[in-house]
């Protein structure tokens, strides 16, 4: 699976429950009124006169395979040095450093000084004291997102988080907490597909009546499975190493790989699902280990009796599709990620490119680094954290079977207690 996601990419205090539901949404309406893509604030002090003059200062906190293909991007297409690293395991960092130091070379850059290298349970925090990082990547296993986030912020870096937000409820809302309190930063989440040139001109299009008034929309990512054998120790340690197959530490498939195509429908509705009614088991998992689902079907209510299906499933060695199509009075709206983009109806349109991902990589960090050059900074988490509750609210629904509303979620604020603690590393 890891793999297969970089061949796309390379190309993610305590709060009280709220019953709020219309603030929410109106808040959560509010993400979206300036643009598709980034929620642009009101420009800020544009960034100092010293920093102009050199590449901005990347800080990467979790140097496994998903960070390391956004940090390759980041580096290809922008002003940027890759300059400290941060990781519970020496052999994940000695494992992509030539990489690193080959990227940094290839601009004229020098390699990462060894001072620069932090390794254990406080590494992120001894990177984030480095007053000449500039800006974080933060790609651990998202159990430990929102934990450093919230000290990201804190230590006043622009940050890049990989999805999902958190594996719970409790971990999302402490995340958006924190982003709704942050000043003077850019934010922004991994969320590649909405910064795809051929998904946005799809949006922008729907948004435009291009399809008429939205009934209905079908969703679906089919992913590959992978297989392993069941270890004779399952200690922390193998449950970092293993995220994925753990649901206190990702959050299942749902919430790590369907996610993004339940992004895109937010965007495209320019809302969040009112409940949630959800299947799921372990039926073709390959994996001996863990506790994650193989496959979930779910419907959404959204708001004005639009209703929503997604497949997500995680099972074999071939990598399925992965689609949404958008039903309206006038014509329809369809996009792969490689089988095209296009609306049929009287405002017919295609887009003409049938690896529909191939500028979002390039794209995605693109905008956020301008966005921190130019001052104009952007927060996009509270509308990737609702993103993140939306998969989440499909998930508990398939877990518990029976129908669950997006008040009755907030409400329990769920949360996986059996994380592993950083600080034992």
């Amino acid at each position: 699976m890891a793999s297969r996601f970089l061949c796309l990419i390379l190309e993610e205090q305590n709060l009280k429950p709220t019953n709020n539901r219309d603030m929410d949404r109106r808040e959560f309406l509010k993400a979206f009124a300036a643009t598709t893509a980034f929620s642009v604030l009101n420009p800020l002090e544009a960034i100092s006169e010293e920093k102009k003059n050199r590449p901005l200062r990347v800080g990467f906190i979790g140097t496994g395979a998903r960070g390391t293909g956004v940090i390759t991007s980041m580096s290809r297409h922008n002003n940027v040095e890759i300059y400290a690293l941060a990781d519970l395991f020496r052999d994940r960092i000695d494992s992509v450093l030539p990489h690193l130091n080959s990227l940094n070379k290839a601009k004229g850059l020098g390699e990462i000084a060894p001072e620069n290298i932090y390794v254990g349970g406080n590494a992120y925090k001894q990177l984030l004291k480095d007053k000449n990082v500039d800006l974080v990547i933060i790609s651990t296993p998202a159990y430990a997102h929102p934990e450093i986030f919230e000290a990201a912020v804190k230590a006043h870096k622009h940050v890049y988080c990989e999805k999902p937000s958190a594996p719970d409820v409790y971990g999302t809302l402490k995340m958006k907490e924190c982003a709704r309190k942050a000043k003077g930063l850019s934010l922004v989440m991994g969320f590649q597909v909405r910064h795809a040139s051929a998904y946005d001109e799809m949006i922008r299009r729907i948004h435009n009546g291009d399809i008429g008034e939205i009934v209905t929309a079908q969703l679906y990512y089919n992913g590959n499975g992978g297989a392993g054998s069941k270890p004779t120790v399952e200690d922390d340690e193998f449950r970092i190493r293993h995220h994925f197959q753990y649901l206190a530490m990702s959050g299942g498939i749902l919430n790590d790989q369907g996610i993004h195509i339940l992004d895109i429908c937010n965007t495209v509705l320019k809302a969040t699902p009112e409940y949630a009614i959800g299947l799921g088991n372990t039926k073709g998992k390959r994996y001996k280990f863990g506790d994650t689902l193989s496959n979930y079907h779910c419907v959404y209510g959204y708001p004005n009796g639009v209703n929503v299906s997604i497949q997500s499933l995680q099972i074999g060695n071939e990598f399925g599709d992965v689609c949404a199509r958008f039903f309206g009075t006038k014509g329809m709206a369809e996009a792969h990620y490689t089988g095209g983009v296009f609306i049929t109806g009287p405002n017919k349109w295609n887009s003409n490119n049938n690896n529909a991902l191939s500028d979002a990589s390039k794209n995605k960090t693109v905008n956020f680094i301008n966005s921190i050059t130019s001052g104009n900074y952007v927060n996009e988490i509270e509308d990737a954290c609702n993103s993140t509750l939306t998969a989440m609210l499909g998930r508990e629904a398939a877990i518990k079977n029976s129908k669950l509303t997006w008040e009755e979620m907030i409400a329990e604020n769920q949360r996986y207690g059996d994380q592993p603690d950083l600080s034992k590393f």
